[in-house]
């Protein structure tokens, strides 16, 4: 049985996975580590890539997107490791990360899940370790009031920025773009809810362990960069889509009905918020005028799917 299999779902690739396998060869630590990376029907040359490259990688490759949790759950059927590491392919581990995290789970029996620090390319922090999503803290993030006032407790509960970075702590969840799971964990609740696409599924996880009884961790023991989580990066119309959507099977799944009272309207302004500002980046920036555009229509969709009861 090996220590742990990290688990890497791909879709169109290339530019990123050489980089992220090339990281997590050889590791050491007297760890046993297995490699499976699910590829959603690339049409470029990821799947050539890995092939060639890195034969040591077990590839599985799907005739079809069928999203992120159910591609994670296809290789979490087929790999035996004690803890399962889902790694984003847009990732670079530093090395002893993958170690490190295996060790920390032996030494804190309750955590079922721990996360490490993750970086931007520049090596700024990016906020992993946050509190499950509420209607404050969306109507929060609505109005940049997160962002006005991050290290307050009022308005920054949600990514806890004024929590000590350094300092291992129990969360409500992780990013799914690089978080280790105890095999026993998913043995006793499942795995990923395959009704979500793409967006809060680890979310979901995370929810569904510490319901069960498990804690989730953030541990600094190692870093992660993770090349496409800025808080800048781009949300195309297809993101925002269906990032919009998740949120809302997050909400319908856990909370009540009177917690879900108000969660439309909420939603209705963050977008109508966001419209206006990338409709006015589009008009007045012309070299931001097609990533910004792409984002107004993405949100233009996303209030036409919240007025037809998504």
């Amino acid at each position: 049985m090996n220590d742990v299999a990290i688990i890497i779902v791909t879709w169109n690739n290339a530019s990123d996975i050489g980089r992220c396998l090339d990281s997590i060869v050889g590791i050491g630590g007297g760890i046993r580590a297995e490699i499976s990376v699910v590829d959603n029907a690339s049409n470029d040359r990821t799947v050539d890539m890995i092939r060639n490259g890195y034969p040591h990688v077990r590839v599985t490759v799907n005739g079809q997107n069928v999203g992120f949790a159910a591609a994670n759950n296809q290789a979490i059927r087929t790999t035996d490791g004690k803890y399962v590491m889902l790694l984003n392919p847009d990732t670079s581990v530093d090395e002893g990360t993958v170690e490190s995290l295996a060790r920390y789970l032996d030494t804190f029996p309750n955590a079922w899940v721990a996360g490490p620090m993750i970086h931007n390319p520049d090596r700024s922090l990016q906020t992993s370790g946050v509190r499950f999503p509420t209607r404050w803290n969306i109507l929060v993030e609505s109005l940049f009031l997160d962002r006005l006032l991050p290290n307050t407790r009022l308005f920054g509960s949600h990514k806890e920025m004024y929590e000590d970075p350094s300092r291992p702590r129990a969360v409500d969840y992780l990013q799914g773009s690089a978080l280790m799971v105890r095999r026993e964990a998913i043995e006793k609740i499942g795995g990923l809810d395959e009704g979500y696409f793409m967006y809060f599924e680890e979310a979901d996880w995370c929810f569904r362990i510490k319901k069960a009884g498990g804690e989730v961790h953030y541990a600094p023991v190692g870093k992660v960069v993770h090349y496409g989580g800025t808080a800048f990066a781009h949300f195309d119309e297809r993101r925002l889509a269906h990032y919009h959507r998740s949120r809302i099977r997050f909400f319908r799944t856990h909370y009540s009905t009177a917690r879900m009272l108000g969660l439309r309207p909420i939603l209705a302004l963050r977008s109508a918020i966001r419209l206006l500002l990338w409709g006015t980046i589009a008009l007045v920036s012309p070299s931001k005028r097609e990533v910004a555009a792409s984002s107004a229509r993405g949100y233009l969709r996303v209030l036409g799917l919240l007025a037809k009861g998504m």
